[in-house]
């Protein structure tokens, strides 16, 4: 129970906290849609899927690294601190360079080349990140969601005089390379009262680094395809216009994938140390976090599909009504996800980076060739069900690894009672659908999802006094 109460108090902050950051990037990416407009949103996001693909390269897998073994020995962290962010500030130069090439040798349009060239500068902001293990190794994550929300509400102010001033598309991506600026700042500047880092140069350690985050740097390489793809292959195939509705309902889901995101970041340094302390709480912890996820992850599912027209119509407006179809099968791929990360964090944790690196390369090409075949003919629906199937691809290969090779657990009985209580949540949504609202219904059915949860079994004894003590702990 210790287990567990820790990562619960850990994650709790993050889950409420975050929201607010989420909400304030939101808000900002709201009004930047509906003042663009479909065409230039698609700009808008098309620069960043695009040096997106150039992101792996000034981490290189070196942070997962860092805090795993910030964890397992606290007081090497400001020497972990200071080798890693020379590596990653000679890796953002070396990015950079790379990005600046690519973009003068590809023959895009000279409006889109601004904004390419601007969004690149956020590649150089990544040499600083390496402070930010020592939030995370600390527990203390309520620092980082501060610097988080300093910079979302930077952003917003930015775009807000962007629209009072009628300032062009080139601003908006300035705003959001500015706002990345304000993060890493602040990390540095509080970093100190936590670690005294130290610059002194370690090959040794450096080389050590580097060839434990080889895996994930695979894994990363293959993930920023993976996850940018769709919008290239959307924009080449197809255009802006397409761009623009599959990212409108693209960038929802992506906000939900902070809560999976926020709990396995907490839980990560603690999975890392009961890896090498005790092999009994890492097991038992996965099997937690994956209940959790995994239901959470379903009951969002369900209630984003049957209200996505009226979350796309009250966010984008009417002009984005073709994004509904897309919200509704793309949040199914969030709900995989959640699930997902838990394996990423399980591999790493233990050691076991090649397998990320394995999963990656089959979702990629898995994506990749969904996208050939379904593009042309359905556009942003089928490249939204080949994200869809490209995550449960990566889910079922790094759960049977764990399952077969680490925990020898079968965790499919966990999945029963969750799928049981969407079954039902489901029909009670139908049924009351012509006589009442959307908002009153996902109300009802959360208590009645728990319900079902709780009388078929799935809430066991631990769950009960890990509720209770939280509850009246709080």
């Amino acid at each position: 129970m210790s287990t567990i109460k820790r990562l619960a108090r850990n994650s709790g902050y993050l889950f409420f906290s975050g929201v607010a950051t989420k909400i304030l990037g939101f808000v900002a990416l709201l009004y930047i849609a509906r003042y663009l407009g479909p065409e230039d949103f698609g700009k808008f996001s098309f620069a960043f899927a695009f040096i997106y693909f150039f992101s792996f390269i000034p981490d290189l897998g070196i942070h997962k690294i860092l805090v795993r073994e910030a964890s397992k020995e606290p007081r090497e962290a400001g020497r972990l601190i200071g080798n890693g962010t020379i590596m990653k500030v000679s890796l953002s130069l070396a990015a950079l360079a790379l990005a600046f090439f690519v973009i003068a040798f590809l023959d895009f349009p000279p409006s889109t080349n601004n904004v390419l060239y601007i969004a690149s500068f956020g590649l150089l902001l990544s040499g600083a990140s390496c402070y930010g293990i020592i939030y995370e190794t600390k527990l203390r994550m309520e620092y980082s969601l501060f610097f988080n929300l300093v910079s979302k509400l930077f952003f917003l102010a930015l775009v807000l005089l962007a629209i009072s001033r009628n300032l062009t598309l080139p601003f908006f991506v300035f705003a959001s390379v500015s706002a990345t600026f304000v993060h890493n700042f602040l990390m540095v500047v509080f970093s100190r009262k936590f670690v005294n880092v130290s610059f002194n140069v370690d090959q040794d350690l450096m080389k050590k680094i580097m060839r434990e985050a080889i895996p994930v740097a695979i894994a990363a390489v293959f993930s920023v395809i993976y996850f940018r793809v769709d919008v290239l292959m959307l924009s080449f195939l197809k255009g802006d216009i397409d761009v623009g509705f599959y990212s409108a309902a693209y960038r929802l889901t992506e906000a939900f994938v902070f809560l999976p995101t926020a709990f396995t970041t907490s839980t990560f340094p603690l999975m890392s140390k009961y890896f090498k302390d005790s092999f009994n709480s890492f097991g038992f912890t996965y099997a937690k976090a994956f209940k959790y996820l995994f239901s959470a992850g379903l009951l969002l599912a369900v209630l984003v599909t049957f209200s996505s027209e009226k979350i796309i119509l009250a966010i984008y407006g009417p002009e984005y009504r073709s994004s509904v179809v897309a919200l509704q099968i793309l949040i199914w791929a969030t709900a995989l996800m959640f699930v997902n990360v838990l394996v990423s964090s399980t591999c790493v944790s233990s050691g076991n980076q090649q397998i990320i690196s394995k999963t990656a390369i089959i979702a990629t090409f898995l994506n990749v060739l969904l996208n050939l075949a379904l593009i042309p003919s359905l556009s942003y629906t089928g490249a939204a069900v080949a994200t869809v199937f490209s995550e449960l691809g990566a889910m079922l290969f790094g759960m049977f690894w764990i399952q077969r090779n680490l925990l020898h657990k079968n965790l499919l009985r966990e999945t029963v009672s969750p799928l049981a209580g969407a079954a039902v949540i489901s029909l009670l949504i139908l049924l009351l659908k012509p006589y009442t609202g959307i908002l009153c219904m996902n109300v009802l059915s959360i208590p009645l999802f728990a319900a079902v949860l709780y009388i078929t079994g799935w809430v066991d004894a631990d769950d009960r006094d890990l509720f209770s003590e939280l509850i009246f702990r709080n």
